[in-house]
């Protein structure tokens, strides 16, 4: 077997057998694969488990997921291919793209049911944090679940009584996800790493109830305005013009700034300009590029115009970021 699959408990979690409410080691998925990397699964305590990978998909590795019933908070640091829900006669609902830099939310109370298809070499690394339904209650966050629905801004796909959106990623955030992923490859410190986990969820609690269901979009604008968006994550170095956006989803200039200022939050240009920034900085930060070759990767021609776009929204000059180091892939 190519991929090294690993599960254990955490020292304080109290756990004998870990419930594992996301993908089990025990899938043929994992034991017959061509795909190679590492996949762990943590419990962190009873209603809490986190799973970690970093992995080169084989050609093999495409199909249906189940889940138990839970809230999935993932973290995509490198990813492309997409997923679908499925209705209980799997076919297939709403879809999903999965892109990096990315923090998607599932809301599954009753569980899901769905399908994935990653395309073949591609590196997929991230994590999986997986709450089940009596934690979440606990945590207070059981209100959250009432307002999720396709007017809920963050919503991207929903169906079969699963909801799944895309929540905002500051800087901050997106530290304490790395930090958490490469102490379970490295398997240090249980506390740190049980701390950082509550503090994912508590922001991710938080972001999901500071954002107001939206009634003002008209329901027939929702999924264009979605498109808009995912084009634009896409191809973050286009040139991307209000009037050529609008005709490619079929609404007019107007609609467009309004309908997605409502859903989102941020003008059209405010929000390329924050997706442009946030990818420049994960591509520094993984050693990727410098900061030139980031500035240009992003669309951005001149890279002090960039450098002065970057502080004003970091507080720090991109030159000064320090790469954090990448795990390497081993197969078993």
């Amino acid at each position: 077997m190519n991929l090294r699959v690993e599960q254990r408990a955490l020292a304080q979690s109290d756990q004998g057998d870990i419930v594992v409410l996301g993908p089990s080691p025990e899938d043929t998925t994992f034991s017959t694969t061509s795909t190679e990397g590492t996949y762990k699964i943590l419990g962190v305590r009873p209603g809490l488990t986190i799973s970690v990978f970093d992995m080169v998909i084989g050609a093999d590795f495409v199909g249906r997921f189940a889940t138990e019933p839970c809230i999935a908070i993932d973290f995509l640091f490198e990813a492309a291919g997409q997923g679908w829900l499925l209705d209980a006669d799997g076919q297939q609902l709403s879809s999903l793209p999965y892109r990096p830099g990315r923090i998607y939310v599932m809301a599954a109370p009753n569980g899901a049911v769905g399908f994935y298809d990653v395309p073949i070499g591609t590196r997929f690394k991230g994590m999986d944090i997986r709450v089940n339904m009596a934690l979440w209650q606990k945590l207070g966050a059981g209100d959250i679940l009432l307002s999720l629905d396709e007017r809920h801004s963050l919503h991207v796909a929903s169906g079969n009584g699963t909801w799944v959106g895309i929540l905002p990623v500051p800087p901050q955030l997106l530290a304490v996800a790395r930090a958490l992923f490469d102490s379970a490859m490295v398997e240090n410190d249980d506390l740190a790493f049980e701390a950082r986990a509550l503090d994912i969820i508590n922001a991710s609690i938080s972001a999901m109830r500071s954002v107001r269901t939206e009634v003002a979009v008209p329901p027939r604008d929702r999924r264009p305005l979605q498109r808009a968006r995912d084009m634009m994550i896409a191809d973050l170095s286009a040139p991307w013009r209000l009037d050529e956006l609008a005709r490619e989803i079929g609404l007019t200039q107007k609609r467009l700034k309004a309908g997605f200022k409502a859903m989102y939050g941020f003008s059209v240009y405010a929000f390329l300009q924050e997706q442009r920034l946030l990818e420049a900085r994960r591509a520094i930060e993984a050693g990727e590029t410098s900061v030139t070759q980031a500035a240009l990767a992003v669309g951005y021609g001149n890279p002090s115009h960039f450098s002065q776009l970057f502080l004003r929204r970091f507080g720090i000059q991109p030159s000064r970021l320090r790469p954090i180091g990448r795990q390497k892939i081993r197969s078993a």
